[in-house]
Order: structure tokens, then sequence, then C-alpha cells
């Protein structure tokens, strides 16, 4: 007579043993489908709808879309660098992050900030980037023609 095969589980816990391996078998290829993770992408770069004025404050807002916020990084490049060591004065500078759930992701913002917008500016290839590790995302800012810097007009009389 041939031996029986032993198991160390206590015998009423063999059966949810041998189910677990064909459980983890049956699931897996589902729930890899529907949690895929999706590279970030950028959904919009908003500006103001009339071109920046020299010497006036402009805002510019970066927003994208992550599966994985908690490693993913949002931020700004002029002419391929950083925007704090292209601009160590401050006049250009970026905001904070904020984080925003939706669905089964988040939209992450980043603002660009100009103190005081500038010639230099205009000629400046401005990029937003956004990173994580299933990919990167970029959208560079494309200005029109700078209007002039606002003058008080005086009436002769």
């Amino acid at each position: 007579m041939a031996p029986c095969a032993r198991s160390d589980a206590p015998p009423g816990l063999r059966a949810p043993l041998l189910l677990l391996p064909l459980l983890c078998w049956a699931v897996a290829p589902r729930s890899t489908a529907t949690t895929a993770l999706q590279p970030p992408r950028i959904t919009a770069l908003r500006m103001p709808a009339e071109p920046p004025r020299l010497g006036c404050s402009v805002k510019i807002s970066c927003e994208a879309v992550s599966s994985l916020p908690e490693v993913t990084l949002l931020y700004w490049l002029g002419n391929g660098s950083f925007i704090e060591k292209l601009h160590p004065d401050g006049a250009v500078h970026e905001g904070m992050l904020l984080e925003e759930p939706r669905g089964s992701g988040v939209v992450l913002r980043r603002d660009l900030l100009f103190s005081s917008f500038s010639a230099r500016d205009l000629r400046t290839n401005f990029t937003c980037v956004v990173l994580s590790p299933v990919g990167l995302d970029t959208r560079e800012l494309r200005w029109g023609p700078p209007q002039p810097a606002p003058t008080e007009s005086r009436e002769l009389g």
C-alpha cells in the first residue's frame, strides 16, 4: 500500500490552500486588464485669452492626469533648464503642485508665474513636463506677438 501524501497544514486548512493558487490564476488576468497603468498625460495648458503685456504679471497653468500621483513629477522648463536656474531672481517661478482626485487617477496642476513679463520671456521656450515611472508627456508654450505695456493717456485741453 502506498503512503498517503502528507501536509503540514491543519486538516481544516488543506482545501482552501489548494484553492488559493487556482483562484489567483483565475483572477490575475482580469484584474491586470482593469488596473493597467496608463502613462501620465498633459490635458490642458491654460493661458490668458490675450497675449501677455510687457511689464504685467502672467499666470500659465499646466494640468495633467496620472494613475500614480505619488511618484509623478509635474514641472516647468525654460530653454531646457529648470526655472529656478534660468531665473534665480524669482521673476519667473513655479507655483505649488495641486492634486485633485478624479476617477481612477489624479489631476495635477502647476502654475508658471511671471511677476513682470519681459521680452526675454517672450523669446524663452517654456515646456511643461509630466513624468512618472510609466511614461512622459510634454507640452510647449507658444506665445503670440507681445502687446505693448499699457500707458496713461492724457488729453490736452
